[in-house]
């Protein structure tokens, strides 16, 4: 495919936002082993998704210990921490973003975050000013990543039908979502990253070759 697309949704945490590592250190040594003390869940079973979605899921596997409202409570608490204090924005995110807007691509926005945590990473790195839209799961009434209900929002936002925009996406979850919807999928992984994106048609490690693969049509 030669042509750039018509519009780019974006994933924000593990993307745009360097805040995965983060978020699997505090489920990996917090969140889950509170939540189910005599049960090894792995931290790929929730990546991606809006963290108010997967309790019934886990309830349903593991003996959780503690109340769905205390489960939460716990992502909000590392929530407010780690985009107040440990997030970074991808070295380049600024740039990439200005040239997808010359050249004419429509931007959005298309994470599991909610308002609040998006709020603080703007605060914190500016971003939203370069979007055209902003999707939150909280905005979607409809089930979240893996489901595709997000990125058919964001592309409806920028009055796009979903084949014509690309999505770029870090996680299993996300990227099943995003190719659920139709959308061409770019995968975006750091060094030493092993998740499973598969289902992606194209790969980038950074800010650049991010760029080269939407602005090059590849």
């Amino acid at each position: 495919m030669s042509d750039i697309p018509a519009g780019v949704c974006f994933d924000m945490d593990g993307v745009l936002v360097q805040s995965e590592n983060h978020w699997v250190r505090a489920q990996r040594e917090d969140i889950l082993p509170t939540a189910a003390p005599n049960d090894d869940i792995p931290v790929a079973a929730i990546t991606g998704r809006d963290y108010t979605e997967v309790y019934p899921d886990l309830a349903a596997e593991y003996d959780l210990e503690i109340s769905r409202e205390a489960f939460e409570a716990l992502f909000e608490e590392h929530g407010e921490r780690i985009y107040g204090e440990h997030a970074t924005l991808l070295a380049g995110a600024h740039d990439l973003l200005d040239d997808l807007r010359e050249a004419g691509v429509a931007l959005a926005l298309t994470t599991s975050a909610p308002w609040a945590w998006i709020d603080v990473v703007d605060e914190r790195f500016d971003i939203l000013s370069k979007f055209d839209a902003v999707v939150s799961a909280e905005d979607v009434d409809g089930p979240g990543k893996p489901e595709p209900d997000i990125y058919e929002r964001g592309a409806a936002e920028l009055g796009l039908a979903p084949e014509d925009c690309w999505a770029v996406e870090d996680s299993t979850m996300g990227a099943r979502a995003a190719v659920a919807a139709g959308m061409r999928t770019i995968g975006f992984r750091g060094d030493g990253d092993e998740t499973d994106l598969s289902m992606v048609h194209a790969v980038a490690t950074d800010a650049e070759t991010l760029r080269e693969r939407l602005l090059g049509g590849v």
